[in-house]
């Protein structure tokens, strides 16, 4: 059977997670329409046994691939390149699909000839779910040429499903041992996409709260120059590919302001503050119409008119 949708699932020491995952997606209906990839990224707990007796029942939709420690984007880069789906989906390890959706959604993925899908999200925090893109039930089923896509709202990761083909036109590798990749994933794939279709009810589960995420302040503290890097080579890609549509570009300014804002979770030092209006300046020169998107952000805006003093507060 055709595969619908190619699901990346990136499973690094994820063992209290991963069954909750898996369980989301086995919905008898759909599950011959799945390719799901789990990619035990050099593990060292238990994920991969938890993850093997899933591959054992249902080898036809679910592949266990065990590699070197590469960090996100390899993993990525390994699902890309060996995706037969028609549409192509992240799901991190400690998330999940909503499935009373999923049975649904994919129908509309076999119909759809978008480029990509844009779909909703929840937050969940502390057993508590918030909608993190409600504006998808206004224009649910709607398909729009990418210069015709309002500006805002912007979504993230979570929200986005990309025709795999368009990941191969964008020739998409992500940097190894790095953190915050999927940001370049999104604006790189965005690159290439001409036409976007939007799907009202939720898909993706967002997990936030825990100690070791990405998003944490330890985690960003450990890793900003990560975080600096990702938005760099987002820039850069804007100005050397000349892309000039609003939606890419409130993406990438969107991705810069919310760089800034996190960066202010660093330790209240004078070399921190002194990165910070570093970069800032170094926007302003090298990349002048993404700085002035950004104040978009009323964060930012605030930040930048009280002369980034507000690193001390924030």
């Amino acid at each position: 059977m055709e595969k619908i949708l190619t699901i990346s699932i990136a499973a690094y020491n994820v063992e209290n997670y991963i069954k909750k995952t898996l369980d989301s997606l086995i919905i008898e209906e759909i599950l011959p329409k799945l390719e799901i990839f789990v990619i035990d990224d050099g593990g060292t707990d238990g994920t991969a046994d938890i993850v093997e007796k899933y591959a054992n029942k249902y080898p036809a939709s679910i592949s266990l691939i065990h590699k070197d420690n590469g960090g996100y984007g390899s993993t990525v880069n390994w699902s890309i390149e060996y995706a037969t789906g028609k549409y192509f989906k992240l799901l991190d390890g400690d998330d999940w699909f909503e499935s009373r959706n999923l049975t649904d959604y994919i129908s509309r993925l076999e119909k759809s000839t978008a480029d990509a899908v844009i779909s909703n999200t929840y937050e969940i925090r502390d057993g508590k779910k918030i909608e993190k893109y409600p504006f998808c039930k206004m224009y649910d089923g709607v398909c729009l040429n990418i210069s015709e896509v309002k500006p805002y709202p912007v979504v993230a990761m979570w929200g986005y499903t990309f025709k795999t083909k368009v990941l191969r036109e964008a020739n998409i590798s992500l940097p190894l041992h790095m953190l915050y990749t999927d940001q370049i994933y999104v604006i790189k794939a965005l690159g290439k996409v001409k036409s976007v279709e939007y799907y009202g009810k939720v898909v993706y589960n967002w997990r936030i709260g825990r100690k070791d995420q990405s998003n944490s302040i330890n985690s960003i503290r450990r890793h900003y120059k990560d975080l600096i890097e990702s938005a760099n080579i987002i820039n850069n890609y804007i100005k050397e590919n000349n892309l000039s549509g609003n939606y890419i570009r409130a993406r990438a300014a969107a991705y810069y302001s919310n760089t800034i804002i996190t960066l202010c979770k660093l330790k209240k030092t004078r070399e921190n503050y002194e990165i910070i209006k570093d970069i800032e300046r170094n926007t302003e020169a090298e990349y002048p119409e993404l700085y002035l998107l950004a104040n978009n952000a009323q964060k930012l805006r605030l930040f930048r008119k009280l002369g980034y003093i507000g690193f001390l507060i924030l």
